[in-house]
């Protein structure tokens, strides 16, 4: 087969690699997006907090993001069924919207900018000389020869793999996540509502939309095993233990069906090796109480951008572009994880949790000055 070249190759579909895409694409580069599913990926988080919010807005695409979403500005927060604490977030809040919807949305605007993408292709080669990638081959025999390559193809990434970065990946053992989407009800759509128990339990309930609600359940291993092997009365009987004002949800649970979800945090050594970087859960992944990781990836892949387009096609300042500007995001990032492996690590304790709860990090990201309101 004939060899396609490029600009920039971005390997995985998801909101970061759907949205480098844009970015890049609208400063003039062409881009071709490998992803090996046959449609951008649907598994994702449902919230974008105001930082995500922001990165949109600078490049016009908030107002389209929370056209079909739901905004909230509140999350309550209760510890053995009595609240404890509410974070209120200003500016119009926080936008809920099915991951899927909010990756399609971007890359419908990548198909008016003109990149092109590749699906149902898995990346099954890729020649290096030096610190510099190039040429991807393709398990069905395509080649591509790119001038930069990302990889936002998640935790098992290619790329990483083929730069040789170490990496560190800790599943959150003690803590096993099952999520369902039921019929919503008046009090999940009334508020958004975190339950915690002393027993090492948790139970998220909030609206996906004017018609489902999602219910997140995470508990210790062993007591996973008995209840999903026992039934879901034996589900209903511990939440009702801890869960008080979302109790009219209790009799959608029943017929629901549940999936299993494996979190784990993810460090590595280095986001970047000569012309090739790393971006979202290829780079780092914290544990999702934190709510912050597609914020996070969606500034990630705006600086990544920026240095990808002020290169203008030279290597060597690329590298030194990349050093000076995306390594630094490291830091952030472990901020980010250390933050999520304390919250992973206290709930189940009503002092120890409230004293690990960092506002500035949960509400506003990086930078920004807090509001947090006693329940």
């Amino acid at each position: 087969m004939a060899t396609t070249s490029c600009d920039v190759a971005v390997v995985g579909a998801g909101l970061g690699g759907c949205f480098l895409a844009l970015l890049l694409s609208r400063r003039g580069r062409r881009v071709v997006v490998i992803e090996q599913g046959p449609s951008v990926p649907s598994a994702g988080a449902d919230f974008l907090k105001p930082p995500g919010l922001r990165v949109l807005a600078r490049h016009g695409l908030a107002d389209l993001a929370g056209r079909h979403g739901l905004r909230r500005d509140t999350i309550r927060y209760y510890h053995d069924g009595d609240p404890i604490q509410e974070c209120r977030f200003p500016d119009g809040g926080y936008l809920i919207r099915p991951y899927r919807d909010l990756v399609e949305l971007i890359y419908a605007s990548c198909a008016m900018e003109g990149v092109e993408f590749w699906f149902d292709a898995s990346v099954a080669g890729i020649a290096t000389d030096g610190d510099q990638v190039e040429e991807l081959t393709l398990t069905d025999g395509r080649r591509l020869r790119p001038g930069v390559v990302v990889g936002a193809d998640g935790a098992r990434s290619a790329v990483r793999e083929a730069l040789g970065v170490d990496q560190v990946m800790t599943p959150y053992e003690r803590l096993i996540m099952r999520v369902a989407t039921v019929p919503l009800t008046a009090g999940v759509a009334r508020l958004n509502r975190l339950y915690f128990s002393s027993e090492g339990w948790l139970a998220y309930l909030y609206p996906l939309n004017r018609d489902e609600a999602r219910v997140f359940v995470g508990l210790p291993p062993e007591d996973d095993r008995a209840i999903f092997e026992d039934g879901i009365p034996v589900l209903l009987d511990q939440l009702k233990k801890f869960v008080t004002d979302s109790s009219d949800a209790f009799d959608t649970l029943q017929p629901a069906h549940w999936q299993r979800i494996k979190v784990s945090s993810l460090r590595v050594g280095a986001y970047h090796r000569g012309n090739a970087a790393l971006l979202g859960s290829a780079a780092f992944a914290c544990h999702p109480m934190t709510g912050m990781g597609m914020s996070y990836t969606l500034r990630d892949a705006e600086i990544l951008a920026d240095a990808i387009g002020d290169a203008a096609g030279d290597p060597v300042l690329l590298d030194r572009l990349l050093h000076a500007r995306y390594e630094p995001r490291r830091d952030a990032h472990r901020q980010l994880i250390d933050y999520g492996d304390a919250l992973a690590a206290t709930f189940h304790d009503r002092a120890a949790y409230l004293a690990a709860f960092r506002a500035d990090l949960h509400i506003f990201g990086e930078s920004e000055v807090p509001v947090l309101q006693p329940a």
